[in-house]
């Protein structure tokens, strides 16, 4: 089903997917662009009035031009997607409906035009990157939050300049894309699929990207990670707490746990050049931001290694993650005289792949406050080299043995409460 709304190429106007022209040739193409001051707007595009006296003006040249790349095809296509002017943002009940299904409109469009308004081509220096209004620093593309699903999402995506100068497709431009964005280039290319990654690798793609509305850091990974939850506006950074909670009642991925605090901070809730620091001694097994996977983007889920675990072995209960603790004997939670260990070390299904070859088992460490424990040591987790979950051998069968550990999770973070520093470019 093509989204609800598309605009036709020729005449600017916008047709409902229900109608009979769109039926009848049901291929679009999709914008993908940074938000500027001046963007046409559902209200506007509606008016007949506006839609006239404005067709040659500044707002309407990015929908013009995408149009015109559209029409130009070897095989002409009669619809264009923009989210500026297809979605009535007054609606909020089709707001949230589009949000959730931006990524498969995404998925489906014959080609995604990826335009970059702060770059102009030098096809000498391959220079497709590079901001012209901010020296030595990358397109501010490459720093929105939405635009990550709009790389990975669509099948075919072209590129184009400030000036709608052709830079490449996505595959011929993967090298360089993968430098940027740090995302591998077998999934900018198609030839492995990026939700194969784990999750600690596409939470570490979002890291350092920013959205205008704080909420969306989460919603705009809702299908990068194969998910769906309610949209509510105005709860903040809960909305990516609520985001992993989500993940832990579909997902046994377990690197959902390995991250540590970031250096440079908060980046994802940047506001004015100022970037939240966080920075606790303990706190629980979610992470307050995607900034905080941006050291272990590279770990690996691998099945021949996996534990498999009990189902339910976590969940989410009572603003705590209950946890089943793999062990080879009591003492590894308890000591020789049946009391709790202070300290334990949880290990999780992920490894870390070093350039020997060799994968290394990620821990995270947990201290007992009472009777829950808490995460502590978050600006770094334990790796150990070769190791896998703890299982008792019975009968020459590999048994997980396990003690339940609650770990509580801390309320959310108050972004006003933050120390503020610098933001780092």
């Amino acid at each position: 089903m093509p989204p609800r709304r598309l605009i036709n190429t020729t005449t600017y106007e916008l047709y409902k997917n229900g109608d009979a022209e769109v039926k009848a040739s049901p291929h679009y193409a999709i914008l993908s662009h940074r938000w500027g001051k001046a963007e046409v707007t559902f209200q506007m595009l509606t008016n007949p009035q506006w839609r006239e006296s404005n067709l040659g003006a500044e707002p309407m040249k990015k929908i013009r031009e995408a149009c015109k790349k559209a029409r130009d095809r070897d095989t002409p296509i009669e619809w264009l997607w923009c989210d500026t002017c297809c979605i009535d943002k007054n609606n909020s009940e089709e707001l949230r409906s589009s949000i959730d299904s931006m990524f498969e409109w995404y998925r489906k469009a014959t080609v995604c035009y990826g335009y970059l308004t702060d770059v102009d081509w030098d096809p000498s220096r391959q220079q497709m990157s590079k901001s012209v209004d901010r020296p030595n620093q990358e397109s501010v593309w490459f720093e929105r939050g939405w635009t990550l699903q709009e790389l990975l999402a669509p099948r075919y995506m072209e590129f184009f300049d400030r000036n709608w100068t052709f830079m490449g497709t996505r595959d011929g431009l993967s090298d360089k894309l993968q430098s940027v964005t740090g995302i591998a280039k077998k999934y900018l290319t198609g030839a492995a699929n990026f939700k194969q990654a784990s999750v600690a690798t596409r939470m570490g793609w979002m890291a350092g990207r920013t959205t205008t509305e704080i909420e969306d850091i989460a919603y705009s990974m809702l299908g990068l990670l194969d998910i769906s939850m309610p949209i509510y506006y105005g709860e903040g950074v809960k909305a990516f707490m609520r985001l992993q909670r989500t993940l832990i009642e579909s997902s046994w991925d377990e690197s959902l746990f390995a991250w540590t605090t970031p250096a440079n901070g908060l980046t994802c809730y940047r506001r004015d050049n100022k970037t939240p620091v966080w920075a606790p001694n303990s706190w629980g097994l979610l992470a307050p931001s995607p900034d905080c996977f941006s050291r272990y983007r590279d770990l690996v889920v691998l099945p021949d290694l996996c534990v498999p675990r009990l189902s339910g072995s976590y969940k989410w209960v009572q603003r705590a993650i209950q946890f089943a603790m793999p062990m080879k004997s009591g003492t590894e939670v308890t000591n020789f005289f049946g009391r709790a260990r202070k300290e334990v070390t949880l290990p999780l299904n992920c490894w870390r792949q070093h350039d020997d070859g060799k994968s290394w088992n990620v821990n995270v460490k947990l201290r007992k406050n009472g009777h829950v424990y808490s995460r502590i040591d978050c600006d770094d987790v334990v790796e150990k080299r070769g190791s896998k979950p703890s299982t008792n051998s019975v009968m020459g069968v590999d048994q997980v043995v396990t003690r339940p550990l609650t770990v509580a999770q801390p309320d959310e973070i108050d972004l006003e409460l933050l120390p503020m520093q610098d933001t780092q470019h």
